[in-house]
Order: structure tokens, then C-alpha cells, then sequence
């Protein structure tokens, strides 16, 4: 890694299971680290652990402890109208960002350790969300509160629709039912928002993506891994021209 220049600084969104950092040069996005939640910026290289952070976490972790002199965000900090006071604040940023990038109406698909929906309407406002067990809670709850029923990883790949072996079985219900939940809200938010955009990212974007595919026209929806760190990046700079990184 090149030594730090004078313009850098990060981005931290401290999630249920990692720490996701983004290294940022002025508002260009230079690389990104996904680190378990005991790590330090220490480990992302010595010389860095200096820079300045802006970020936020959704757990009893606060940045702070992480980076000490990291600029902690709070929902009171993002300028969505009509939010509720429990909004998790990883939904917020990654709202934010969405409507930075792709405008409004938008709906966010956030697929991490839980899977949720995050709305807003044709003005920028927030307008509701929806919150699920994420596909990987489903599988290991399956695996850890029933008697006999093994821990199934999904592929991307669609699995047999009647599964003809247990594990068959819990990869079938898993993606199709999977599939079923988004279809009928997006169709919702479809007549609700007939303009609107949906946006899909998480550590289980790769899978809701290729979900996406059997019932979503390409042109309906985009993957993008960055959102929340849009979100801090327009918090940081709110003046500052938006670009998206590829």
C-alpha cells in the first residue's frame, strides 16, 4: 500500500458481524476492507491508523473505540425527512447515499445479517421499510433450533424447486421463498413508485442479485456495495460533486 496522502481519510460502518472501512482520497473511493468486528484500523497498515474517520455503527461498539478520533454520525445527522428515532442508522446512511447516486423514488435491498427494505418516496422522504431474517440467519436457525436439519450455504445458482434430500429441501424453500417475499414487495413498491429504482447491496448482494434476475427487468434495479459509504461521503461533503466509483 502507498504511504497516505495529505486528502485521505475513511469511511467506517461497524455492521452486526464486520467493520466495513472504505479509504477515501478527496471524494474518489480508493479501496475497501471488511474486518472482523475485535480488529483495529491498525490492521489495515500502521501508517493509517492515523487518518481521519467519519462513520457510524448499528451494535453497542461505538467508532470511537475503534478509531478514537473518528466523527461518529447519528440519525439527527442525515437529512432524511419523516425518519423514526429507531431507524438503524446503517438503513439511513445507506438510503442516503442511494438517493445521492440514483435520486428518488428508491427502495434500498440491504441483504446482511438481517434482509431489509428501506423506502423513499418521489420527494427524498423516508416512506417505510420492511425487516427479515437474512438468508444466511434463516439457514444456520434451521441448522441450530431443529433436531435433525443440517446448515445449508446457498449457491447463487437456483436450486431444484422440490428439493428431492433434506438439504435439497432447505435450499429450495430458502431461495424461492426468498425470492417470493422480495417479488411481492417490490411489486408493491412498483405501484406504489412506478419511476422508482431499486438498489441492492449487503454481503448477500451476489445472491439477491442473481434472485433479482427471474422477476426484475434489468433496467428496474442496481447492485452497488457502497452505499452507506456514499451516505458518510455526502455527510462529510455536502457540497462536494458526487461520483460514482465502479
Amino acid at each position: 500500500m502507498m504511504p497516505p496522502q495529505s486528502n485521505q481519510w475513511f469511511a467506517l460502518m461497524i455492521g452486526n458481524s464486520r467493520q466495513h472501512w472504505a479509504l477515501f482520497t478527496g471524494e474518489h473511493l480508493s479501496r475497501t476492507w471488511h474486518l472482523p468486528l475485535e480488529d483495529s484500523p491498525g490492521s489495515l497498515g500502521k501508517a493509517y491508523s492515523d487518518l481521519p474517520c467519519w462513520g457510524a455503527s448499528v451494535g453497542a461498539q461505538s467508532i470511537r473505540q475503534v478509531h478514537p478520533n473518528a466523527v461518529e454520525l447519528t440519525l439527527a445527522d442525515i437529512p432524511i425527512p419523516q425518519m423514526y428515532s429507531t431507524l438503524g442508522i446503517d438503513r439511513a446512511l445507506a438510503l442516503w447515499g442511494a438517493l445521492q447516486i440514483y435520486g428518488a423514488p428508491v427502495c434500498v435491498v440491504d441483504g446482511g445479517t438481517a434482509l431489509t427494505l428501506t423506502l423513499a418516496d418521489d420527494r427524498g422522504a423516508f416512506a417505510g421499510g420492511v425487516i427479515l431474517p437474512g438468508v444466511g440467519l434463516m439457514a444456520r436457525a434451521l441448522a441450530d433450533y431443529t433436531a435433525a436439519l443440517p446448515h445449508v450455504t446457498l449457491s447463487p445458482e437456483p436450486p431444484p424447486r422440490w428439493g428431492t434430500s433434506t438439504p435439497a429441501a432447505i435450499a429450495s424453500g430458502l431461495y424461492y421463498g426468498t425470492a417470493a417475499i422480495l417479488q411481492a414487495y417490490l411489486v408493491a413498491f412498483f405501484e406504489a413508485y412506478p419511476q422508482g429504482r431499486v438498489i441492492v447491496t449487503g454481503g448477500d448482494r451476489p445472491f439477491l442479485g442473481e434472485l433479482f434476475k427471474t422477476f426484475l427487468d434489468a433496467d428496474r434495479w442496481r447492485a452497488d456495495d457502497h452505499l452507506a459509504f456514499w451516505g458518510i461521503r455526502a455527510l462529510r461533503s455536502p457540497t462536494a460533486k458526487i461520483e460514482v466509483n465502479s
